[in-house]
């Protein structure tokens, strides 16, 4: 019985190991300069404004230009390079976005970045060899105060050779180069203009979060802003949650979604107040607007929050089923095996009577 309970703690921590073994194993692979797979270099034309690594150019109304991006593949196999041509957007740590990604755009915005800038889809690129990838640019007609703000991401495509590779690992890291690039008509000063959108529950990263949205409608940076959000009841002064986020920055024309956790605590029903106030520069904005959390959807986003799971400490019940199965096995076990031993016993026993 004892050489039993040995072998089956020693089966329990050989499969803990194989467990972690494979978590360090799956994070050890996340070695960037074997995964983007290819060089890049920008080309800068002559509208250059200055020796930036990304593409910074003074364009005129209509002007149709073409820029071209050397790509080097240092490989033995040929590689495919997955390009896509993305609007300048903010994200909710207000901080610029040049990829791919869901984040709006504000309506103010009259020319995004997409509808200026075309590439193809894709390049594909021999062994040892270089090859520039050519974007076109199609400046709109009419002049333009501001800048048009976007980023090209270049990403190399896996082969299935690398697929079957990667299979059965936890976690696939996937690399990217992100270049930006920026255009303008002239040095006209653009007026900073912040718009309040709206405010709601939401649940970010699987916890109870308020978010203001804010816009900025401008066609021009938002540089070094400042937001401070307090949340309270519809009739009361209380602060209930707050906010405070400083040197923030929002791309022309885009969505900044600025959470308010609600550090664990469950969603009520009901109406509320939004006490909003932004700064940049000289400028200040400040709004106060109601906003409601109905019964579904705080319903819904209690059930769901992590956060709220947490702060209720250790569940009991859970840890009591857990040690319960354990308990279970181990007895089922033993039957078992108490089982099998008393009738082998039996059995010598009636051998031994018979001779």
């Amino acid at each position: 019985m004892k050489k039993f309970f040995q072998q089956s703690f020693i089966t329990f921590f050989l499969i803990l190991s194989i467990f972690f073994v494979q978590t360090q194993v799956s994070n050890a692979t996340s070695d960037p300069s074997g995964a983007v797979g290819f060089l890049y270099k920008t080309n800068h034309p002559e509208n250059q404004i200055d020796d930036s690594g990304y593409f910074n150019l003074k364009m005129t109304p209509g002007q149709k230009q073409k820029v071209s991006i050397t790509l080097t593949n240092l490989g033995k196999k040929e590689v495919t390079v997955e390009v896509n041509l993305n609007g300048a957007r903010t994200n909710s740590n207000g901080v610029l976005e040049y990829g791919k990604t869901k984040l709006d755009k504000d309506a103010s915005m009259k020319f995004d970045f997409t509808d200026i800038v075309k590439g193809p889809k894709e390049i594909t690129l021999p062994p040892e060899s270089d090859k520039d990838l050519e974007l076109e640019i199609n400046m709109p007609e009419t002049s333009y105060d501001g800048i048009i703000l976007g980023g090209i991401q270049l990403q190399k495509v896996s082969d299935e050779e690398e697929k079957k590779e990667n299979t059965g690992t936890t976690i696939i890291n996937e690399y990217a180069y992100t270049i930006a690039m920026l255009l303008k008509e002239n040095d006209t000063k653009v007026e900073p203009k912040m718009g309040y959108l709206k405010t709601y529950g939401t649940q970010p990263n699987g916890r109870n979060t308020i978010t203001v949205d804010l816009a900025n409608q401008a066609t021009d940076l938002l540089e070094d802003l400042t937001v401070e959000v307090q949340i309270m009841p519809e009739k009361k002064d209380e602060v209930l949650y707050e906010s405070k986020k400083t040197k923030m920055r929002m791309a022309p024309n885009s969505v900044l979604n600025y959470p308010v956790t609600m550090e664990g605590q469950p969603m009520v029903p009901g109406q509320y107040r939004a006490h909003v106030t932004a700064n940049s520069g000289d400028k200040k904005w400040e709004w106060t607007e109601m906003f409601t959390i109905t019964k579904e959807e705080a319903d819904k986003f209690n059930r769901e929050d992590i956060g709220m799971d947490q702060e209720r400490g250790i569940d009991f019940k859970l840890v009591g089923m857990i040690v319960g199965g354990v308990i279970g096995f181990f007895l089922i076990m033993f039957l078992i095996i108490r089982f099998v031993t008393n009738k082998k016993s039996k059995k010598k026993k009636r051998m031994s009577k018979k001779r």
